[in-house]
């Protein structure tokens, strides 16, 4: 790659600011690794004009477009660009000529795709230099992760085959109920049996309270009057 002028290198830093902001980065994401239409009628349906699909495209449309002019204007290295830039016209190319006959515009995004066609060359061209990777051994392929259990797995249910049609349906058998606890027999409270000394009952007399003595008043004494 030849060195290249101060302008140039500044330019580049300039795209590739633009190219890795946060808008413009998800929209080349989504051309490159997601878009996967080849039809126009398709594409117009699913991705109406307004939807972020559709924007998506046309942000990288622009992009490109844009690239394409400053190449050609040789204000930045073409080799360069392609070697820092996707340039995902083979995907898009589709899409792009269906939108030109339908708005009637045949020179829409022209410097995009002629920036394209020469990418592809170029890639064609580089990938005959680039030394292919090996295969990857079947040995060192990942195994699938195990986790252990914590506790044992639930046992499975027994699979109920289906009811024939027309088959009678039959009444589940009765559960028994338990049988009821015997009650239990009521306490009688008897009277005591007087006590017994010898063969003659002794009865049990309570002491009565002593009776409160009144104190006994002295009589009054009758008046003896002097007879004259």
């Amino acid at each position: 790659m030849k060195k290249l002028a101060p302008q140039q290198t500044d330019m580049l830093l300039r795209l590739m600011e633009l190219a890795d902001s946060p808008q413009n980065l998800e929209a080349m994401q989504y051309v490159v690794f997601q878009f996967d239409f080849k039809e126009y009628e398709q594409f117009i349906i699913e991705c109406p004009p307004g939807s972020i699909r559709f924007n998506n495209l046309l942000r990288v449309a622009v992009f490109c477009d844009n690239l394409g002019f400053l190449v050609e204007s040789e204000a930045v290295d073409r080799e360069a660009v392609y070697e820092l830039f996707p340039i995902p016209w083979a995907k898009v190319e589709p899409i792009i000529q269906g939108m030109r006959r339908e708005l009637d515009w045949p020179d829409a995004f022209d410097y995009f795709e002629r920036l394209g066609r020469d990418y592809v060359k170029w890639w064609d061209a580089k990938r005959k230099r680039i030394k292919p990777l090996s295969p990857l051994p079947q040995s060192a392929a990942p195994k699938a992760l195990t986790v252990a259990r914590t506790r044992p797995p639930l046992p499975s249910r027994p699979v109920v085959p289906p009811r024939p049609a027309g088959a009678p349906v039959t009444a589940r058998p009765a559960v028994a109920a338990p049988a009821a606890t015997p009650a239990r027999p009521a306490l009688r409270v008897l009277a005591k049996p007087p006590i017994k000394l010898g063969a003659k009952p002794v009865k049990v007399v309570k002491a009565k309270p002593a009776a409160r003595s009144a104190r006994a008043k002295p009589k009054p004494k009758a008046k003896t009057g002097k007879r004259r």
